[in-house]
């Protein structure tokens, strides 16, 4: 049996208990009134699924865990929009999940490289 890097473990820990709170956000901002509209609840279920999804694939030091790293720091950027619709914040969000995403990008390949 390989032996599991410690970062994997961690990151692939962190993945999990963030995809577990985005499904619990989803809970929470599940319309209970029929004027209420369900987007939020479902954009927060969409994006703790991924992180759910990117926390099997770095665990399974899979080839798609990169790809999936950058999905759900992409979904992250729709309800910063919302939130701030002059678009101050947008911009600044953009440079840093970019660089987030370089970093993790680099080394989730780099991790699959050291398995194979």
């Amino acid at each position: 049996m390989p032996k599991r890097a410690l970062g994997a473990t961690l990151l692939a820990g962190a993945f999990f208990v963030v995809g577990l709170a985005g499904l619990y956000a989803s809970w929470a901002a599940w319309p209970r009134t029929a004027g209420t509209s369900p987007l939020m609840a479902l954009l927060a279920l969409t994006w703790g699924l991924t992180y759910i999804v990117t926390a099997i694939l770095t665990w399974r030091r899979s080839r798609l865990a990169a790809s999936s790293f950058v999905a759900a720091l992409g979904l992250l950027l729709l309800p910063a929009r919302f939130l701030v619709p002059d678009g101050e914040l947008v911009v600044p969000a953009v440079v840093v999940l970019t660089l987030l995403a370089l970093l993790g990008v680099r080394y989730l390949r780099g991790l699959r490289a050291s398995a194979a």
